[in-house]
């Protein structure tokens, strides 16, 4: 992603926004909402398969909290979200 790219993905992700975004092969869907007076955001695989269960997931106040969690989170192989965001590809369904 490009500067000005992350900074939309953060925008979109503090409004808990639908992204599908792709890396490496892999496509991943993240979503936020707002139930009773907790935000919710997950994160999973885009595929055929079966759900087997959210590969993250965050409660908070706000969904910048949740967004930040998810920023900071290392999903990838250790790594946290902006350390790989050079090789995240925006995607569609």
């Amino acid at each position: 992603m490009k500067k000005d790219e992350i900074t939309e993905f953060i925008d979109k992700l503090y409004y808990g926004e639908e992204i599908v975004f792709e890396v490496g092969n892999i496509k991943y869907f993240i979503q936020g909402w707002k139930e009773n007076n907790t935000c919710i955001m997950v994160l999973d695989t885009v595929s055929e398969d079966r759900f087997q269960g959210y590969l993250w997931q965050h409660q908070a106040s706000s969904m910048k909290e949740c967004a930040d969690a998810f920023l900071s989170a290392q999903i990838w192989d250790g790594k946290d979200f902006l350390q790989i965001q050079e090789s995240v590809v925006w995607s569609d369904w």
